[in-house]
């Protein structure tokens, strides 16, 4: 707190004297009437006249003086400065009653500063207080989460490296702009994308601040409209592959292969491979579509694990006898019912048993295993979120390992591993997009772990109580 001096200054005498004169008017104007009627001597009215002076200045320096200081007091408050509160007396010509009134609204205010400042602190997106050079007098809880605790007195221009921000202080600072928005994209260890904007404020902060900055953190709806638009590229080159080559043999039957049976056969083959091609990823994106716009659908179907497993292992035991291998399902614990979309989790594990049928080494034995956990894995950001029972599912082969750079695009749609063993086989490259879009929906989660050691594990954590 600021011990508040009074300054002393001659314009300061001058105006308390005038007050005292204007004060001791309707008795100089009553001595002087006195006066002209003989009522009193000049020596009397002169003595009655000094009497009252004295009177005057020290009743002045109780009313007058003290309420000077409170307006000095009010104007340095106005002005940002946090001052102590001038003495005060008390009693019929002291200004202890406005004072104490107003020091119950300042106090008031004071409490409503005080929360307006916590919500400002735990407001969900960076907030900031500019100065007029630029400089951050105030920031936000989340701000400093991102940018740092060291980054307050700092300048804008040297914290944010970008010229946007430069030109839109410029901008404000001049006076030919209000409000100024750009989107700014910051990458640390991950990356994020805001909707910057900055403001001048219709007056100067307690803290000296002119200018409000605030940060929308608009990346998700960005990597979103991303994904959106390369998945609408990706399907289009997926189908329009396909087509290309149905549209060529077509044109090749009709002319120079017309009448000969052996290229007729040949491209007739080829022609119902490039259409189960895109039969295969028209009903990924079919069902693809079915799983986003049922995300909220509620799911009560009982699901008996042990039952769903065998029946899918069943329909794809004759496509993993073709590729030399074999599955076995083991199982850990008694496993209870579950509650969901039975025609989903069926997707689910179809897809994870047949890619490890694909891309498991030759004879060898796929392993299916389903037992009870306390909880989700301690990697994942349900460990502690969620504290449900859950069943795990794993798909377990010992083909190929995936690179650890692979792992965390493996869910991305049309993405595929580029090796040797996967341009071999066939695939639209939705599957596990797919799959990882069912599981969220049960409020589960996949996890993928690899190496050469110990093969590929695919496994899929559900809750039980959902």
């Amino acid at each position: 707190m600021i011990k508040r001096k009074v300054k002393k200054t001659p314009f300061y005498l001058f105006r308390f004297l005038a007050r005292i004169f204007v004060l001791n008017i309707p008795i100089i104007i009553a001595l002087i009437c006195l006066l002209f009627l003989g009522k009193v001597n000049f020596l009397t009215a002169l003595c009655f006249l000094l009497v009252f002076f004295v009177l005057t200045v020290f009743w002045t320096i109780y009313v007058f003086h003290e309420q000077e200081q409170f307006i000095s007091y009010l104007r340095d408050l106005s002005q940002g400065r946090d001052v102590d509160l001038p003495h005060v007396h008390k009693g019929i010509f002291g200004s202890f009653r406005l004072a104490d009134a107003f020091l119950s609204v300042k106090h008031r205010w004071s409490n409503q500063t005080i929360s307006a400042d916590r919500i400002l602190d735990n407001l969900p997106d960076p907030l900031f207080l500019i100065n007029e050079q630029g400089i951050l007098v105030f920031v936000n809880k989340m701000a400093r989460n991102f940018f740092g605790e060291s980054i307050l007195h700092q300048n804008m221009v040297d914290v944010f490296q970008a010229q946007d921000f430069k030109t839109a202080f410029d901008q404000l600072e001049k006076g030919k702009s209000k409000q100024e928005w750009f989107e700014w994209d910051f990458e640390d260890e991950s990356f994020y994308s805001f909707q910057v904007r900055l403001e001048r404020l219709p007056a100067v902060s307690k803290n000296g601040g002119v200018m409000v900055m605030a940060m929308h953190d608009v990346t998700q709806l960005k990597l979103f409209k991303q994904q959106q638009s390369d998945f609408f590229a990706n399907a289009s080159h997926e189908l329009k592959t396909p087509l290309s080559v149905l549209s060529g043999f077509i044109e090749t039957l009709q002319g120079a292969a017309k009448d000969d049976e052996v290229a007729r056969e040949k491209f007739l083959n080829l022609m119902a491979e490039q259409t189960s091609r895109m039969t295969n990823l028209v009903q990924d994106l079919l069902m693809l579509s079915k799983v986003q716009m049922s995300q909220k659908e509620k799911r009560t179907d009982i699901i008996l694990v042990v039952d769903l497993l065998q029946s899918v292992i069943n329909s794809l035991e004759n496509k993993a006898l073709n590729f030399h291998k074999k599955i076995e399902l083991k199982l850990v614990h008694d496993i209870p019912r579950l509650i969901g979309n039975k025609n989903d989790l069926v997707h689910v594990f179809q897809n994870l048993i047949d890619n490890a049928i694909k891309y498991g080494a030759e004879d060898s034995v796929i392993t299916v295993k389903a037992q009870l956990c306390s909880g989700f894995p301690k990697k994942s950001d349900k460990y502690f979120s969620d504290i449900r029972q859950v069943v795990m599912i794993s798909i377990h082969n010992m083909g190929t390992p995936i690179a650890p750079q692979n792992i965390s695009r493996l869910f991305e749609r049309f993405y595929r591993v580029d090796n040797l063993k996967s341009r071999a086989v066939e695939g639209t490259g939705l599957g596990l997009g797919i799959a990882q879009q069912i599981v969220n929906a049960h409020e589960g989660l996949i996890d993928v772990q690899s190496s050469l050691k110990k093969g590929t594990i695919f496994s899929v954590y559900l809750p039980i109580d959902f």
